[in-house]
C-alpha cells in the first residue's frame, strides 16, 4: 500500500472514530489503518469461526462498516497484500436494502426488499451483511439464512408488521404455545449468521398506547392481548414471537434494542454456540407471554452485558424434549421482571433431557416478583449443578395473575397435575453472595422428587413488606399443589422454617431462620418448608 492511501485511510478512520461511543472501539478504530491484512480478515471476516462472533459479537461490525466507508480512492489498487484489495473485496459483500427498493417511512411494506437483500447476500460463496441504514423500515416475517448477518445501524427502526398476511406457521416443539409459532425473524438450520448493530427492533405490542391491545384488566393491572387472525393458533399462539432460532449453530447477536414484542421475544431451540451480547430487550411490564430470552433444549450460550425488562420472564430455560440443556453462562445483566427475572424449568411429557453446567454471576435484579426460580413440573430429567453466584435483588408482590410471591429463591419439585408429573432430580444447587430485599423469604419444596444438595453460603436477606399489597405466603402455581396458600402477611412474612442438616454432621435438627450452622452453609435434608406464627 502507497503511503498517500495509507494516509487516507488513517485520516478518515481518525476522524470517523470520533463518532462511535465505545473507547475501545474508538481505539480499535484508529489502529486499523495500520494493521496487517490477516489481522483485519480477523476482525471482519464472514463468520467462520466461534472467534470471530465473539469479536463481532463486541465491536467488529461497527469497525467494518466504517472501515468501509473510509476507503474512497483507495478502493482501485490491486497489490494482493493491501488492505484496500481485502477492503474492496468486504465492500462487495454489504448489501443496502435500499439498494433492492426499501424506504424507511414507517409505512412501505419492504418485506420484498428486505427479503430480496438477504438472497443477494446468501448467494456470495461466503455470505454477506444485509445493511439497515437510519431509517423506520415497515416488514413482515423475514428468514436468514446461513453465513447472512443483518446489521442495524444507528438510528434504523425494523419495525414489525400488524399484518397478519405476513407471517407463516412454523411448527413448534412446545405445546404450550400451539401447533404453530409466528416468528418475525426466523433463523432456522444455519450456521454463521445473526443480528448485529446499533438500531432497534420495534415489534409494536403497545406501541402505540393501546396497539394490539384487546383490553386493561385494572384489578391485576395486566393487558390483554389482541390475538391475531392466523391460521392454525391457539389463544396463546395467535401472536408472533419476534425471533425463533431453530437447529442452529454459531449464532451471534449484539448491541441491538429490541422492543414490544407481542410474544416470547427471543427463542433459541435445539441450537448451539449461541452468542447474546450487549442487547436490551424492553417490553411492557403489563404484557403476559413477553418473555426476554427462552433457550428450549439448546446449549453452548452466552448472555452477556444485556438488559432485560418484561412482564413475563426475563430469561427462561426450559426443557420440552428429550436432548439435554448444558454450558449456559449468564453474566453482567440488568433483569427486571413481573415474573421471574431467571426461571429454569422443565414441561412437557417428552423432558427426559437433562439440565446442567449453568453459571449465572454478577447479575442485578430489580423491581421483580421472583428473583431465581428452578421449577420443573412436567418429565424425567435431572436439573443439576447450577451456581448463582454475586446477585442482589429486590423483589416484590404484584398480583396473583402473575406467578410468585416476590421470592428471591424459589426452588420447587412439584408435579403439574396427576396426568403431568415431575418424575425428575433437582440436585447440586448452590447460591453464594447473595444479597436480597424481598417481600417473601426463600422456598425450598419437594414433592415427587427430592431436593439434594442445595447450599447456600453468603447470603443476605431482609423481608420487608414495601408493596402495600396483601398477598398470599406461598403460590405453588402450576401444580398439583394447592395453588395458594393464604396467612397474615404481618406474621407469615416474619420468618421461614428450614429443616436443615449441619455440614459437620449428619444429625438432622430444626433450626429456625437462616442461624448460621458453619459459615452460612446449609444442605437441605428434609424438603420441607412451612410459614409459622411465632
Amino acid at each position: 500500500m502507497n503511503g498517500r492511501c495509507y494516509k487516507h485511510i488513517y485520516t478518515k478512520l481518525s476522524t470517523k472514530a470520533t463518532s462511535i461511543k465505545d473507547a475501545g472501539g474508538r481505539k480499535q478504530l484508529k489502529s486499523v489503518g495500520q494493521t496487517r491484512v490477516s489481522t483485519f480478515r480477523r476482525w471482519a471476516g464472514l463468520g467462520r469461526t466461534q472467534k470471530f462472533l465473539r469479536l463481532t459479537a463486541g465491536l467488529g461490525s461497527q469497525v467494518f462498516l466504517a472501515v468501509l466507508e473510509s476507503v474512497g480512492p483507495c478502493r482501485s489498487l490491486s497489490h494482493p497484500s493491501s488492505l484496500a484489495l481485502h477492503l474492496t473485496w468486504l465492500a462487495q459483500k454489504i448489501f443496502n436494502i435500499k439498494d433492492y427498493g426499501a424506504e424507511g417511512d414507517g409505512k412501505t411494506d419492504n418485506t420484498e426488499a428486505i427479503t430480496t437483500a438477504i438472497l443477494a447476500a446468501s448467494q456470495q460463496s461466503s455470505g454477506g451483511y444485509v445493511y439497515v441504514p437510519a431509517g423506520d423500515f415497515l416488514s413482515g416475517a423475514l428468514n436468514l439464512t446461513s453465513n447472512v448477518y443483518l446489521y442495524l445501524d444507528h438510528n434504523s427502526i425494523l419495525r414489525v408488521s400488524d399484518d397478519p398476511a405476513l407471517y407463516f406457521c412454523v411448527p413448534s416443539t412446545t405445546t404450550d404455545t400451539g401447533p404453530c409459532d409466528f416468528p418475525f425473524l426466523f433463523l432456522s438450520k444455519l450456521q454463521h449468521s445473526g443480528i448485529l448493530g446499533y438500531g432497534m427492533i420495534d415489534a409494536g405490542a403497545n406501541s402505540p398506547p393501546g396497539h394490539l391491545v384487546r383490553e386493561y384488566d385494572s384489578s391485576t393491572n395486566m393487558l390483554l392481548p389482541l390475538e391475531w387472525k392466523l391460521p392454525r393458533c391457539t389463544y396463546f399462539s395467535c401472536r408472533p414471537k419476534l425471533m425463533v432460532i431453530k437447529d442452529s449453530s454459531f449464532v451471534s447477536l449484539a448491541n441491538l434494542t429490541i422492543t414490544n414484542s407481542p410474544l416470547w421475544t427471543i427463542t433459541a431451540v435445539e441450537s448451539e454456540y449461541i452468542i447474546i451480547d450487549s442487547v436490551t430487550i424492553l417490553g411492557d411490564r403489563r404484557w403476559p407471554n413477553n418473555d426476554g430470552i427462552d433457550l428450549i433444549n439448546s446449549r453452548h450460550v452466552l448472555i452477556r452485558n444485556t438488559t432485560i425488562s418484561t412482564g413475563d420472564d426475563c430469561i427462561a430455560i426450559v426443557s420440552h424434549d428429550s436432548s439435554a440443556i448444558f454450558n449456559i453462562t449468564v453474566e453482567n445483566c440488568k433483569l427486571t421482571s413481573t415474573s421471574a427475572a431467571i426461571k429454569i424449568s422443565a414441561f412437557e411429557q417428552n423432558a427426559t433431557g437433562n439440565i446442567y453446567d449453568l453459571n449465572f454471576r454478577n447479575i442485578q435484579i430489580t423491581d421483580t416478583n421472583r428473583g431465581v426460580c428452578i421449577a420443573p413440573r412436567w418429565g424425567s430429567g435431572t436439573l443439576s449443578n447450577m451456581t448463582f453466584t454475586n446477585l442482589t435483588m429486590e423483589t416484590h408482590y404484584y398480583s396473583t395473575a402473575w406467578w410468585g410471591t416476590a421470592e428471591p429463591i424459589y426452588v420447587t419439585a412439584l408435579s403439574m397435575s396427576e396426568t403431568r408429573s415431575w418424575k425428575g432430580q433437582v440436585k447440586n444447587i448452590h447460591f453464594e453472595n447473595i444479597s436480597a430485599r424481598s417481600e417473601q423469604g426463600a422456598i425450598l419444596v419437594g414433592n415427587t422428587s427430592i431436593l439434594q444438595n442445595i447450599t447456600l453460603r453468603n447470603i443476605q436477606l431482609t423481608i420487608d413488606q414495601f408493596s402495600n399489597l396483601s398477598h398470599p405466603a406461598h403460590d405453588y402455581k402450576p401444580s398439583i399443589e394447592p395453588q395458594f396458600t393464604y396467612a397474615p402477611i404481618d406474621v407469615a412474612l416474619k420468618t421461614l422454617k428450614f429443616f436443615l442438616e449441619p455440614i459437620e454432621d449428619s444429625k438432622s435438627t430444626p433450626e429456625i431462620g437462616l442461624k448460621p450452622v458453619r459459615e452460612n452453609v446449609f444442605r437441605l435434608k428434609q424438603t420441607t418448608t412451612e410459614m409459622y406464627r411465632e
